[in-house]
């Protein structure tokens, strides 16, 4: 699961410190999740040996049974906490709780908190990233940075071990394609039916122009690639410049397998350059009202 360091302009742990909160992340996943499985287990063959037991007991007598309850007669109500079934249930669960985890520490420190809208919370690419990506993944969901006294916001910046990616993201729906033009707008056709949509590109120069402002590839042994991506829809690949890699609906697949498939661990030069993004972001937050709030339940230790 890729670790979010920045959502839009939300203060964020890592900002305080990127080569200490990438570790511990790690560190913090594997002991909780070694915890759920063991509990998770401990349970099962718990359950089995209930039911083992139960099954040898001998039937009861006719006069040793209770009376089965009227329609009438009230009952106490059955709460029980549920327990997945299968490991890959269990997972699916951990996962869910550790993305929820991600948003709290990309949105809130000891001190202060930022708020984040329910839109940002389910988007679907953010979850693919968070839940789908190695941990050697760190993101910066649409950061809000500031360059030469301006502010602006970009799309997505994945950065790898040995790669920065920066990502414009294209809202097209399924059997639509997608025609570049050289000019401001791009043309999207649907069973015959053409209109017109803002062309990407000037939102990957702006990201190009951010990102090589303030780390310079040469000296960063950094990989730069820029990426239109329309995973539902199809583009049509002319009129692109061609530093600019267009990931559609035809390869997709490719490319996200590609992604996941990124065996190297974080390295010193990737998270020195993580720092210099997050030291360009701008952030808006306030005082929490009580800052000595509960720890997480799986976070037994000050991770401040």
């Amino acid at each position: 699961m890729a670790q979010l360091l920045k959502i839009e302009d939300c203060v964020s742990r890592y900002e305080q410190d990127v080569f200490r909160y990438t570790g511990q992340y790690i560190r913090l996943k594997k002991e909780r999740w070694n915890r759920v499985k063991i509990n998770w287990e401990s349970e099962k063959n718990s359950n089995l040996t209930d039911d083992i037991l139960e099954e040898t007991k001998p039937p009861k007598k006719w006069w040793q049974r209770k009376a089965e309850p009227s329609e009438t007669e009230p009952t106490e109500p059955i709460n029980k906490t549920y327990t997945p079934i299968t490991l890959t249930a269990l997972k699916k669960n951990f996962k869910e709780e550790l993305y929820n985890f991600q948003l709290k520490w990309a949105s809130a420190t000891i001190r202060e908190q930022s708020r984040i809208s329910n839109r940002v919370r389910n988007h679907s690419f953010l979850r693919y990233m968070l839940m789908d990506l190695p941990d050697n993944y760190l993101v910066l969901y649409k950061p809000i940075v500031r360059l030469k006294k301006a502010e602006t916001q970009l799309d997505v910046i994945i950065i790898g071990p040995d790669s920065i990616q920066a990502i414009v993201q294209m809202n097209a729906n399924e059997q639509e394609t997608i025609h570049p033009t050289q000019g401001r707008f791009w043309e999207i056709e649907r069973k015959g039916e053409k209109n017109r949509i803002i062309s990407p590109v000037s939102a990957v120069q702006r990201m190009n122009y951010f990102i090589e402002s303030i780390i310079d590839q040469a000296s960063s042994e950094m990989k730069f690639t820029y990426t239109i991506l329309a995973e539902n829809s199809y583009i049509n690949r002319s009129n692109i410049p061609p530093y600019i890699q267009v990931v559609d609906k035809s390869v997709y697949e490719q490319w996200s397998d590609q992604l996941k498939r990124q065996p190297s661990p974080i390295k010193y030069k990737q998270l020195k350059a993580a720092k210099t993004l997050l030291d360009h972001c701008v952030t808006t937050s306030y005082l929490r009202p009580e800052w000595e709030s509960a720890q997480e339940p799986w976070q037994q230790i000050d991770v401040d």
